[in-house]
Formats: C-alpha cells, structure tokens, sequence
C-alpha cells in the first residue's frame, strides 16, 4: 500500500508547562499534555516523514503508534497535501446562523451603575410616569433615561436613537414571542438544533410579564423542533417568589450583577446602598433551587475592590460560579498595565478553585473553547457570540449584533432579508476568521479580541483588533494552561513513571 508524507502542522503550540509540555492546535484546539518522549516523537516530523495511508484504521501495535493516530486526529502532524490547503477551503468564508437569541426586555434599569457601559443616568420615576403599561407594579424610569455620549459604549446615530426613542422602552409580551419564533426559524433553516434564549436590558425584569411569556409559550423548545436554553443578567432587586418558582421551572440560569460587599459602584437611581435588597433577591433564589452564578466586573471604577470577598459571597449565597466583565475600555488595559491585570485576576481565579467556585468569562471561554477540538463548528462562535452568531433584538423589533454593538443589522419582522445584509456578514465573517493582524497568534482560533462596542467607537469598525487587550487575553489564558495537572485532560506518555498509571 502507497505511503503518505506527513509533518508538523503549522498551526501546532507547544508550551513547556512543568515536566510536561502542553500542545494544541492554533486553530483547533484539542489542548493535551505530552512527557519528553512523546515530545520527541511529535517533533521528530519537523522533517517530513512517510506514513501508510491506512494508519488510522489499523489498530496501533505499541504505544508510538498510538499516539501517532492521536497526534493525527488532533492535526498536529498532518499530511502534505492536506497542510497546502488553505484554511478558506476547509471552512465556509461565512456561516449564516443563530446560536444565541437576546431579547432587550426594557432600555431602562432602577440601579445608577457608575460604570455602566450604556452611559445611562437619570432619575428614578414611579409607575404612573408610564412604561408602555408594560408592568406598572415596577419602579421604573422614563424621561429621565439620558446617554452620555462621552461614557456610553455607543458610536452609531441609529443606537442614540434607540436609546432615546420613547417607543422602544420595553418589550411587549406578544412581541416578545413573535421576535423568538422567527430567531428559532432562521435558526432550524440553517440545521442548528439548541440556542440560548438570553433575557438581557437595562434590567429585563422590569418588565416580567414579556420574561414569563416567552418561557411559558416556547417551554424548553420540547414542543418546537429545539433545544432552548435560558439565562439572564439581573441586578437582582425585582426576585419575587413568582420569579425565583418560575425561573426554577425552566431552568433559567440566573446571573445576578454585584461587583464586591465593599463595592459603591452599584447604588440604586435613589442613591441608596443596593445590597439588602439583593441579599434579599438571592435568598429567593436560593429557596427555590435556582441555577445562580454572579456576574462582576474589573474595571477602573471597581479595581480596589475586586478580591477575594466576591468569592466569599458566592459561597454565602449559594452560587458555584462568577462571571467576570473585564474592562471594555481599551485604555484600562494601559492605565492599570497588563500583567497588573493578569495577577489580580488570577489571584481571585485561585481563591475561588480553593473554596468550588469557579470565575468565567470571556477571557476564560478562550481556554474553555481550546479544550475541545473543533469546538466552534457545535457551538457557532469562539468567545463572543455577536460574531455572526446572535440577534440581539431591541423592543420595536430592530436587530443589532450585541446590545453593546453599534451596526444596525436590520429589523426581526424581515429576518431572512438581515442573513444576507453587508452589516451581519461583515459581522459572520469573523465567527471564524480574525483580522489579519492576529494571525499567527497563539490562541488565534479561539479569541474573537474586544468587544464590539469600543471597536466600532474607537475605530468605526468591527474587523479591527485592539493590540492593548491582546496581551491580557493571552496572558490569562497561559495561566489557565500552567494550572493544570497531568490527566486533568488528554496526557500521553511514552516514559513510565513511577507512581503514575
């Protein structure tokens, strides 16, 4: 039987991570650890080196053999030929399809969060100032809603006026259905079977009464051809017993905003300290047995107090998990220096390991992509889903990428018509591919950079990288890498050891 040549691929990282070496490819993934010898082995087709081509449908006589078939199925030696062709010609240049559904349930909040990316600021209005009637036993805002344009995220005259725009307040409740029915029609047409419903704002449960129709008429998509999925990011100050009982119901995962015990970032429009009254919505929470996880933030309004009495909380109030917003500010990045940033949050990273609670995030869905191998074909997107792989849907039915996002895609009510905008494929294109400046870069295939909004507010555009947070996204992901132990995933060893199986 003919033989093939095969060879390193050029897309292998390989990273000395103690008596061990981590290895994965650039593209793909498939993170595993090998021992010296396997190292040896790998490297031995530095030079090319000829192979049968039936190597991997025989069954391996020794351990060599085998971890050559592993080193194939994970490309990190590949043939020849396939190692000519370009990365264009194994993956489509765009995939048109939804993964994730955001509903912007109100463009309002009852809290005066002081780094709040909206820039939002104004008074807190009672029910009779009116909220499209939408849920009148709420505290709510209105008028008082303003956009600093010096603050706000924002960069597009079509988002200000979204903000602004008196109709596009909240959320009606048959709206709500009609806009998730035809997300999850665009969604089936392109062959993906589960999505993620996420409730977003403002604070979305001001207007609960568009929460609970969505949940009660689509369920968990038993009844709709889907798997559906669901979260949240709340303030937490509007859990009622009916929110936590139905939350639990549907099992909507539930991200609860609170920075730090000591944090004066997250005060209620009043002034008022905002924490009894989220102390009070997580005990609800609690009670009912919900899904809880804690969303905060590192910024520069928050840098003194983010430590290790976030994950104190957590454990106090029952949530195994903490999501943490780094800075969407580029200059974050050098004001407070990247390594600077790096350590405070690994820091709070390795505190949280010691007490079960585990911090994600952006930054850590880098690493949690290139465990797997190929995981962006299943999943749609590398770490940011408003690359080509969400709608997020204002109130009057208007579609952007990300409520952080500027570039208007279309409106829901012509959702095929949007697939096939210049605005969503300039957005498609980068599920995959990343501007040409982080090519060759290590964790290339799994970082879609920093968010969307500063992009396109700095740069008026989103095929743009910003090299300050670049370092950071690597540097946290190296860390991820060095923790982990021998068989915590795939080791191959060609060495015995002693006291290891």
């Amino acid at each position: 039987m003919a033989d093939s040549r095969y060879v390193l691929s050029s897309d292998l990282i390989l990273n000395e991570v103690g008596d061990r070496f981590a290895a994965y490819h650039r593209q793909l993934g498939g993170l595993c650890f090998l021992d010296g010898n396997s190292k040896g082995l790998l490297e031995s087709f530095s030079t090319p080196k000829y192979l049968p081509n039936d190597v991997m449908d025989v069954e391996a006589r020794d351990r060599s053999e085998e971890l050559i078939q592993q080193l194939i199925a994970r490309r990190l030696i590949v043939s020849k030929g396939e190692e000519a062709e370009s990365k264009e010609d194994v993956w489509p240049a765009v995939e048109k399809k939804i993964n994730v559904i955001q509903l912007i349930l109100a463009n309002a909040c009852n809290f005066g969060c002081t780094y709040c990316f909206e820039g939002v600021q104004g008074k807190e209005l009672s029910a009779e100032d009116d909220f499209n009637r939408v849920d009148e036993s709420r505290i709510i805002a209105r008028e008082g809603i303003k956009v600093n344009i010096e603050d706000s995220i924002y960069a597009s005259k079509e988002r200000f006026e979204h903000q602004y725009d008196p109709k596009n307040r909240a959320m009606k409740p048959e709206d709500g259905v009609s806009y998730v029915e035809s997300s999850l029609a665009v969604a089936r047409a392109a062959g993906v079977k589960e999505v993620m419903v996420q409730f977003f704002g403002g604070e979305p449960l001001l207007n609960w009464r568009t929460v609970k129709a969505v949940l009660q008429h689509f369920g968990n998509g038993e009844n709709h051809d889907i798997i559906i999925n669901y979260s949240t990011v709340t303030n937490g100050s509007l859990i009622t017993k009916e929110v936590s009982e139905t939350f639990s119901k549907y099992n909507v995962a539930v991200c609860v905003s609170f920075d730090s015990p000591t944090s004066p970032n997250r005060p209620l429009k009043n002034g008022d300290d905002s924490t009894p009254v989220v102390m009070d919505g997580f005990k609800m929470l609690r009670k009912y047995n919900n899904r809880v996880a804690i969303n905060s933030a590192l910024t520069s309004d928050t840098w003194n107090d983010f430590n290790e009495s976030i994950v104190d909380l957590a454990v106090d109030v029952g949530a195994r998990e903490i999501g943490v917003v780094v800075d969407f500010d580029p200059t974050f990045y050098s004001e407070f220096g990247t390594q600077n940033i790096v350590d405070r949050l690994w820091r709070v990273v390795e505190y949280g390991r010691s007490r079960g609670v585990v911090l994600t995030g952006y930054w850590h869905q880098i690493f949690q992509v290139m465990l797997g191998f190929d995981v962006v074909a299943d999943r749609g997107f590398k770490n940011c889903s408003a690359k080509g792989a969400q709608f997020s849907i204002e109130p009057n039915g208007s579609v952007f990428s990300c409520k952080a996002g500027s570039t208007l895609l279309g409106n829901i009510s012509d959702e095929e018509r949007i697939l096939d905008s210049e605005e969503y494929l300039s957005h498609a294109r980068l599920r995959r591919n990343n501007p040409e400046f982080c090519k060759g870069c290590e964790i290339e295939g799994f970082c879609g950079g920093l968010c969307l909004g500063p992009l396109e507010k700095k740069y008026d555009a989103v095929d743009v990288v910003e090299p300050a947070a670049c370092e950071f996204y690597r540097g946290i992901t190296r860390k991820h890498i060095e923790s982990l132990k021998p068989h915590e995933i795939a080791t191959f060893d060609l060495e015995e050891r002693a006291g290891e199986a």
